[in-house]
């Protein structure tokens, strides 16, 4: 199983991307709304999943310096973690392997702190989960480290402080059956728009990026 992050494409691409951006302020503040986990399939078939997570970090942990963890655990193996970087998964407990497994998100302003909700693409195009049907459980999470520190410390301090929570069970009728009975609707109050176009030369499409200053949070069940 694979998950890809759509966004690593432009940062190999940074030094060839131009863009434009244009801002619209509001009159007054808008409610912009969306679930916390959505799982997106053909009726009652696993093997074409599309999964997206908006991670919620605590309010005195926004802007610290952190890494958010993307896990996949069966119960058949309960004692056995993978963690994925983006584009593999690796074992948590595998010390000989220094491939970093903290889940890279990027965000337009680009500084790496934790903000106030993160969201992650784990899969950009769909995979197949059918062989995990009954099995399969994918979890979040996330930890604090200082400046210049490895992601081996914001990963100890997310298990010693308990900041994950299970996303979504890999179980039937359907994807949907798998997700949480209290998840939640996020809403952010914003203030004004900023729309960018960004481009990179005649090879790629232009993409359009939203970014909405967010003036207050909530969530609904």
């Amino acid at each position: 199983m694979k998950f890809l992050l759509g966004s690593i494409l432009s940062v190999l691409l940074l030094g060839a991307l131009s863009s434009q951006a244009d801002i619209v302020e509001f009159s007054t503040p808008a409610e912009y709304c969306f679930p916390q986990t959505s799982v997106k399939s053909e009726f009652g078939k696993f093997d074409r999943v599309l999964l997206d997570h908006n991670l919620i970090i605590n309010e005195e942990d926004h802007f610290k310096t952190g890494d958010i963890f993307v896990g996949f655990r069966r119960k058949s193996q309960p004692d056995t973690l993978w963690l994925t970087d983006g584009t593999s998964w690796l074992n948590a407990a595998d010390t000989s392997d220094a491939t970093p497994k903290a889940y890279p998100v990027i965000l337009p302003n680009g500084d790496g702190k934790l903000q106030p909700v993160m969201p992650i693409a784990l899969s950009n195009e769909p995979i197949d989960v059918s062989a995990y049907v009954g099995d399969g459980e994918v979890w979040v999470g996330y930890g604090l480290r200082a400046e210049g520190e490895t992601w081996e410390k914001s990963y100890e301090d997310m298990v010693s402080n308990r900041r994950f929570n299970k996303i979504w069970e890999i179980t039937g009728p359907t994807t949907a059956s798998g997700l949480p009975s209290d998840l939640p609707t996020i809403c952010l109050m914003a203030i004004k728009m900023r729309t960018t176009v960004i481009t990179a030369g005649h090879d790629l499409p232009g993409e359009v990026v939203l970014d909405i200053d967010a003036v207050g949070i909530a969530t609904e069940q």
